[in-house]
C-alpha cells in the first residue's frame, strides 16, 4: 500500500532537487556571496529532508503522479528513500564545511562547489524517483557531474575522468538494457512492484544482472573500481570523501536494494545470491590486499573504499534478513568512518603538501584533534568493538552462518569477511604509523594543526562512529536501519554493546597502569646503529610503506601485485583493448565492403554499357521503333 498525495505537500518533495541546482548556480555567478547562497541551499535541502525522513517514518510509501509530455515521471519515496535522502543532505553539508578551507583559493574553485551542488541535487532525484525510467535519468545527470567535479584536480585529473565516465557509463549502458528488457516484458517499472518478480525467467534474469551492474559500478566493486586509485592520484581528498567515500555507497546500495528486494525477488534465485556474495568476498580480500601495498595515502583508502564495498555486497547476496540489515548498516557505518578517513588525510595533506606516506610521520603531536578522528574511525572500519564497524559485521557475519544449511561453503564467505577485517586493520596502522606516529622528518616540525572548519566535520563523524557503536540497537538500527527495510530482523549470537564497552575500558585502564607503572617510569633510550655504525635520525627513520613490503616478494603474491598495479585486472584496459580490436577489424570488413561495392558497380555499369551498345546498331527503323514505344510509354503513364 502506498499513499498518493497532491498540492502542497508535494512541495518538499522536488525542492530537495531544485533548491541544490538554484542556490547553486547563484552561488557560481554571483561569486562574492557564494559562501552564503552554498550554505543556504544545503541547508535548506538538509531541513527538507529530515520533513521527509520523518513523514516516511509514519507511511507505507508516498506516492506524487506527474507526467510529462505523457510519460510517467511520478515520485516516490518510503522509510529507505527517506533513510538515503537524509543521509545524502548531511554528508553533502559536512563535506562543504570541510571545503571551506580545504578547497579555498583553489583552481576552479567555483565550479566544483557548483558541482557539488548539482551531485547533491541528483543524488536526491534518484532516491525519489518513483520509477526505473525516471531514476536513470537523474542516474545519467549524476554521471556527467561526476565527471566535471573529477576535472577539479591535479592536470593529470582527465584521465581520471575519462576512465570513471568510460567504466560507468558503460555499466549505465548495460542498465538501460536491463530497464528496455523489464518494461517489455512486464509493462512497468514503477516502485514498488507487486508482485515482485521471480528471477526464474532467462529475461528476467538478464534484465536483473544488467541492472545490477549499473548498482556495482556505482558502489565500485570488482571488476568496475578501477577509476576509484587512479582518481584519488589527482583529486582532492573532499571529492573522495564526497564521491566513493560517501554518496557512490549510499546510491549504489540503494539501487541494488531496490531491484533485489522491491523490484525482483532474489531469494527466488540461488544462483544469483551466490554470484553476489562471490562478487563480495573476492572485492573484500583483494582490494585489502592491494591496500595493504600501497605508498600513497589516499590510494591506499580509495583501495579500502572498494574493499568496505565487498561487504555490503556479500550482506545483500545472503537473502538473510540481519544480514541485509548489516549491509545497510555498513554502509551508514562505511561513510561515517571513510569520510573521517578521507578529511584527515586531506587535513595532512592541506599542512604538508603531500600524501605520500614516506615523506610523513611523527604528525600526532601537531595535529591531536586530527589523530583523534582518524584514530576513532581507524578502529571503527577495521570492526574493533564496540564501535559500529564491529556490529554492522558482526549482523554480516551472523547472516552468513544462517546459510550453514543452503549452501554447503558459506564458511569460506565468512572466512573471507573476517580475514578482510583483519587485512583492513593492518593497513590502517600502516596509515596511522606512517603519518601520525614514528619519527618525524625536520621538514615538517613546524606543522600545525588543520584548520577549525576541517577539524569539525571529523569529530562530527568520529562521535558518530562511536555512538552507533556503543548504543547501536537503540539508535542507529531501531531509528534508521530497521524502519527502512520490509523485514523482520531476528539475531543469532549475542552482543551487549554498552557491557562490552565497559569491560573493554577497564581492560584499557588496567593496562595504562601496568604500562606507567613498568615501561613508562624507566625509559631507556639508544642510539640506532648497523656493524657498528651510528644512523642518523633520518636515516634511521621507519617508515609506513616498509611495514609489510616482505609480503610483496613471496612467490604467487609478487606476480598477483605485479598484475594488479599493471593493470591486468583493469577492466577499463580490457575494455580499451577490445574496442580498439574491434575497431581494427571493423575497419578492415569496411575497407573490404567498400571496395567489393565499387567493383561491382564498376562491372554494373560496364555490363549496361554493353547493353546499350548493341542498341545502338546505327539503322533508321531501330531508332524510329525505340521513338514509337516511348511515346506509346508515355501516353499509357498520362493516361494513369
Amino acid at each position: 500500500m502506498s499513499t498518493i498525495i497532491f498540492g502542497a505537500e508535494f512541495e518538499m518533495y522536488y525542492l530537495v532537487v531544485l533548491v541544490p541546482i538554484v542556490c547553486g548556480l547563484l552561488g557560481y555567478l554571483i561569486n562574492r556571496l557564494r559562501t552564503e547562497f552554498n550554505f543556504l541551499g544545503f541547508l535548506l535541502t538538509l531541513f527538507y529532508a529530515i520533513k521527509i525522513f520523518l513523514f516516511t517514518r509514519t507511511a507505507v510509501g508516498v506516492q506524487i503522479p506527474a507526467t510529462v509530455f505523457g510519460i510517467d515521471f511520478r515520485f516516490y519515496i518510503d522509510s529507505l528513500g527517506g533513510f538515503i535522502l537524509l543521509f545524502n543532505a548531511i554528508f553533502a553539508f559536512l563535506v562543504w564545511v570541510y571545503s571551506l578551507k580545504a578547497m579555498s583559493k583553489k583552481p576552479r574553485e567555483r565550479v566544483y562547489y557548483l558541482y557539488i551542488a548539482f551531485i547533491l541535487a541528483a543524488a536526491n532525484g534518484v532516491v525519489i524517483s518513483g520509477n526505473l525510467i525516471f531514476l536513470l535519468i537523474f542516474w545519467n545527470v549524476l554521471v556527467f557531474s561526476l565527471y566535471g567535479i573529477l576535472l577539479v584536480g591535479k592536470k593529470e585529473s582527465s584521465f581520471a575522468a575519462r576512465k570513471a565516465i568510460t567504466i560507468i557509463g558503460v555499466a549505465d549502458f548495460l542498465m538501460l538494457l536491463g530497464i528496455v528488457i523489464l518494461l517489455a516484458k512486464v509493462g512497468n517499472v514503477n516502485f514498488p512492484l507487486q508482485p515482485r518478480i521471480l528471477l526464474n525467467d532467462p529475461w528476467f534474469i538478464t534484465s536483473y544482472v544488467l541492472i545490477m551492474i549499473g548498482a556495482l559500478a556505482k558502489l565500485g566493486t570488482m571488476p568496475l573500481h578501477t577509476w576509484i586509485p587512479e582518481s584519488a592520484k589527482v583529486v582532492p581528498a573532499s571529492t573522495l570523501a564526497y564521491i566513493p567515500g560517501s554518496l557512490d555507497k549510499l546510491l549504489g546500495l540503494y539501487l541494488l536494494l531496490r531491484i533485489s528486494y522491491y523490484v525482483f525477488d532474489l531469494s527466488s534465485s540461488m544462483t544469483l545470491q551466490i554470484l553476489l556474495m562471490v562478487i563480495g568476498a573476492v572485492t573484500i580480500i583483494f582490494m585489502a590486499a592491494m591496500a595493504l601495498m600501497q605508498k600513497d595515502a589516499q590510494r591506499l583508502l580509495a583501495f579500502s573504499t572498494v574493499s568496505q564495498a565487498g561487504y555490503m555486497v556479500l550482506g545483500i547476496g545472503t537473502g538473510i534478513p540481519i544480514a541485509i540489515a548489516g549491509a545497510l548498516f555498513h554502509m551508514l557505518n562505511n561513510v561515517l568512518y571513510k569520510s573521517i578517513l578521507f578529511f584527515s588525510v586531506g587535513s595532512v595533506e592541506y599542512r604538508t603538501k603531500t600524501t605520500d606516506l614516506d615523506s610523513l610521520g611523527g604528525l600526532g603531536v601537531k595535529m591531536p584533534v586530527t589523530l583523534f578522528s582518524f584514530f576513532i574511525a581507524a578502529l571503527a572500519i577495521s570492526g574493533v568493538p564496540p564501535l559500529n564497524g564491529f556490529y554492522s559485521k558482526w549482523m554480516i557475519y551472523q547472516g552468513i552462518i544462517e546459510l550453514s544449511g543452503k549452501i554447503p561453503l558459506w564458511f569460506i564467505f565468512l572466512i573471507c569477511a573476517m580475514f578482510g577485517s583483519i587485512l583492513t586493520l593492518a593497513y590502517n596502522l600502516k596509515l596511522l604509523h606512517s603519518m601520525f606516529l614514528g619519527e618525524r622528518p625536520k621538514v615538517l616540525n613546524k606543522v600545525r594543526e588543520a584548520r577549525f572548519e576541517m577539524v569539525v566535520p571529523s569529530l562530527i563523524l568520529a562521535l558518530a562512529c562511536i555512538v552507533f557503536g556503543i548504543f547501536a540497537k537503540a539508535i542507529p538500527l531501531r531509528i534508521f536501519v530497521l524502519p527502512a527495510l520490509p523485514f523482520e530482523i531476528s539475531e543469532v549470537g549475542f552482543w551487549a554493546p554498552g557491557l562490552a564497552t565497559i569491560l573493554i575500558i577497564v581492560g584499557v585502564i588496567i593496562g595504562l597502569i601496568v604500562f606507567l607503572l613498568g615501561t613508562a617510569m624507566k625509559p631507556r633510550r639508544s642510539r640506532v646503529f648497523i656493524g657498528g655504525e651510528i644512523l642518523d635520525e633520518e636515516a634511521a627513520r621507519i617508515t609506513g610503506p616498509n611495514f609489510y613490503s616482505s609480503v610483496n616478494t613471496l612467490g604467487m603474491l609478487k606476480k598477483t601485485y605485479d598484475f594488479g598495479e599493471g593493470g591486468a585486472f583493469d577492466f577499463y584496459n580490457h575494455f580499451l583493448g577490445i574496442m580498439r580490436g574491434l575497431a581494427v577489424v571493423f575497419k578492415d570488413v569496411i575497407n573490404s565492403l567498400i571496395v567489393a561495392f565499387y567493383k561491382y558497380i564498376g562491372k554494373l555499369i560496364k555490363a549496361l554499357g554493353s547493353l546499350l551498345s548493341a542498341l545502338h546498331t546505327g539503322e533508321l527503323y531501330n531508332y524510329v521503333g525505340w521513338i514509337f514505344l516511348g511515346g506509346i510509354i508515355i501516353l499509357i503513364l498520362l493516361v494513369l
